[in-house]
């Protein structure tokens, strides 16, 4: 009794999936969409390094060491500023295939939205530390909001596509078949002519005179309709 189920069961499929693949693959059209707007970065990432080389790695370590604590005493002091370490490295110094000495290094990356804030910091910390890299991007909230209203753009002109398809082919309706919504940002690179010098200011400068500049956001639209023919 339960394998001729099971055979009753295959049977079917069988004869079903046939007229459901020809139907699919019938009248089908690929679309695209897009939608894209320029948003202006709010968040500032600064990159600094502690480094030090000495004879013995202890002696790299501790300076480093110091330099890091000096750092992170300023810091526990400042509201506003997100701050987090890594990259902790000692590594031999070579010379005629010897070790000659050692050289110690760790970063630190601090994150804020009040840009002039961070700049002001950054210049603070270059006391001891060297500022390695500095970008800007757009925050979590701020992207997703702007995301979500480019998706209903790109959307909108997917389905104003989709009616020219129809309009245009004399269908009497479309469906939609499958469809992709994708996202994605551009940042233009950052360039500095004073990081290239190694940003040199005096000890009590006000940091590096920056601007955020702006991301592009795009929301990209893809899919398949099937034209109805009455």
């Amino acid at each position: 009794m339960k394998s001729t189920l099971v055979i009753t069961m295959a049977l079917l499929l069988s004869f079903s999936l046939p007229t459901y693949s020809e139907e699919l693959n019938y009248n089908l059209f690929h679309l695209s969409a897009s939608a894209e707007d320029e948003i202006d970065n709010d968040i500032m990432r600064v990159t600094l390094l502690s480094t030090h080389q000495a004879l013995t790695s202890a002696e790299a370590n501790k300076v480093v060491n110091k330099q890091m604590t000096s750092a992170l005493g300023i810091l526990r002091k400042t509201t506003g500023i997100k701050y987090e370490t890594g990259n902790y490295q000692t590594q031999p110094i070579y010379q005629n295939q010897q070790i000659a000495g050692w050289k110690a290094t760790q970063e630190i990356e601090l994150k804020s939205s009040d840009v002039n804030q961070l700049s002001a910091l950054a210049g603070k910390l270059q006391k001891e530390l060297k500022i390695i890299s500095m970008g800007f991007e757009v925050s979590p909230p701020v992207r997703q909001k702007e995301e979500q209203q480019l998706t209903v753009t790109a959307l909108s002109q997917f389905k104003e596509r989709a009616l020219l398809v129809q309009k245009t082919m004399g269908a009497s309706g479309y469906q939609i078949v499958n469809i992709n919504i994708n996202t994605g940002s551009q940042r233009p690179p950052f360039r500095n002519k004073m990081m290239r010098a190694e940003m040199a200011m005096a000890a009590d400068s006000l940091g590096p005179a920056v601007e955020g500049g702006n991301s592009t956001i795009n929301v990209d639209v893809s899919g398949q309709i099937q034209l109805i023919f009455n």
